[in-house]
């Protein structure tokens, strides 16, 4: 399979110099809204060592001359959209886990060319011409080469088959996705800083060195990404809206709107059977200034109570200033209500006496500290997600699970979702996929954008 990347590296960057013409070429970081902290550098600033995360005043003492921007989502999640859009015109099956990243299927599609870099450069002008934004774009053997490559382009390149490792040998190994520091310290101790030097390791020693859950580091050093191409499925998500005739000025009148907002959030979770595992508050004042503000939700709830207290927190942390002219909360990504049940099995072999010892043991502790000290039942937050070998289907679908050192076959993939948080506070990237195993047990796996699997919970 060939595989073409489109990319658009540091996307909001562009967009705000595309928004802002006179701000090219400047020392630029973008802040989040709500904690003016740094999310995105230009390229002089990352050499002085901006990372994201440094405050606004740590940035300011090191880089006394940095233009700073409150960072609008809004539009560059608009000019994403643009780009995948104008892709379209190449292909509908387009995957994109980050913004300003794309990936499509070229095998069938470089025919139609002269060549695959003839190709590559009619992408790269058809998307510029429609955004006037400096796209770049590769096409290799895999995903992580191609992505590689468009990094480099200047506008278009092939790599040729069979050459991907070679391609990557002198890249510094800080290009493969989120490598751990432990692994890059490591490696450096014994003189391996390049992604060349790591391929010419053997498998098994990097392995035994570092673990298997890191072993794909390796595998994509030496131009081996198995990763198929997986076209963006939206998580399931309930948003609710108002649009206010007259901008509300008054905190308790944009609370008990916001209210009446959470209470049919509330019942259209209840029609869908779902659960909301996190809440988003957005809003725009009348000055068309969006503001947004979100929270997880442990344990996941669909109840209106809870949803109206957590709204009124959001907008307690908004604080709004200027009159609200709308509002949207935003309930993901969601869970079917029985994945939220845990049944702990305390005594596994039930008898008479377990029953009579288990009472009495009830009733004295009743009598020494109060009728409250016993609960019937009691939430119990889900466990933290565990890694595990995942064997895929040519179709990106996982076949076969490995769990305690025995292999499940998948009997069937019932659901399939992904999960994007927002690109600038932490982003989350993965596929998740609700399972069925041949013991009978339905699993949550979710695969993260570097590849490696995880179980999040099961359903009993």
């Amino acid at each position: 399979m060939r595989i073409l990347c489109l990319m658009l590296a540091h996307l909001p960057l562009q967009v705000e110099i595309q928004r802002n013409p006179l701000l090219a070429g400047e020392p630029l970081a973008l802040l989040r809204p709500w904690d003016q902290r740094v999310i995105m550098a230009a390229l002089p600033l990352r050499t002085a060592g901006v990372r994201p995360g440094d405050s606004r005043k740590s940035v300011k003492q090191r880089c006394p001359h940095t233009r700073f921007l409150l960072a609008s989502e809004a539009h560059y999640q608009q000019a994403h959209q643009y780009l995948e859009n104008a892709l379209r015109m190449f292909s509908t099956h387009i995957e994109s886990n980050e913004m300003g990243k794309f990936f499509i299927e070229a095998t069938v599609l470089a025919r139609t060319f002269k060549s695959e870099t003839a190709l590559a450069k009619a992408v790269t002008k058809h998307i510029r011409s429609a955004t006037q934004l400096p796209a770049t774009a590769s096409i290799s053997g895999d995903k992580f080469t191609a992505y590689c490559a468009a990094l480099q382009a200047n506008p278009a390149c092939a790599i040729p088959e069979g050459k991907e490792a070679s391609f990557l040998a002198d890249l510094p190994l800080t290009a493969l996705p989120d490598p751990p520091p432990e692994m890059l310290c490591r490696l450096h101790l014994f003189g391996i800083n390049t992604m060349g030097e790591l391929a010419r390791l053997p498998h098994q020693a990097v392995v035994n060195q570092f673990g298997r859950g890191i072993a794909h580091f390796h595998d994509l050093a030496q131009g081996r990404d198995t990763r198929p191409l997986q076209p963006y499925v939206p998580p399931p998500v309930v948003m609710c809206n108002q649009t206010l005739l007259d901008p509300l000025d008054e905190f308790l009148a944009a609370e008990n709107s916001l209210q009446q907002l959470a209470e049919h959030l509330a019942k259209l979770l209840e029609q869908k059977g779902y659960q909301a595992t996190a809440l988003a508050l957005g809003t725009t004042d009348e000055n068309d200034q969006e503001h947004h503000q979100g929270v997880s939700l442990k344990p996941p709830t669909a109840e209106k109570s809870r949803l109206q207290r957590t709204a009124i927190h959001l907008l307690n942390k908004l604080n709004p200033q200027i009159p609200i002219s709308t509002l949207q909360l935003t309930a993901y990504p969601l869970q079917q209500w029985q994945q939220n049940t845990t049944q702990m099995h305390f005594f596994q072999q039930r008898s008479i006496h377990t029953t009579k010892r288990l009472k009495q043991a009830l009733s004295s502790l009743q009598q020494r500290f109060g009728n409250n000290v016993i609960q019937r039942a009691s939430a119990i937050e889900s466990p933290e997600p565990s890694p595990v070998q995942v064997s895929c289907a040519p179709n990106g679908n996982p076949a076969t699970l490995r769990l305690h050192e025995h292999s499940y076959p998948i009997e069937c993939v019932h659901q399939h979702w992904r999960v994007q948080h927002h690109w600038w506070a932490q982003p989350i990237q993965r596929d998740y996929f609700q399972v069925s195993i041949t013991d009978g047990r339905v699993l949550n796996l979710f695969c993260e954008s570097t590849g490696t699997w995880f179980i999040d919970h099961a359903i009993h």
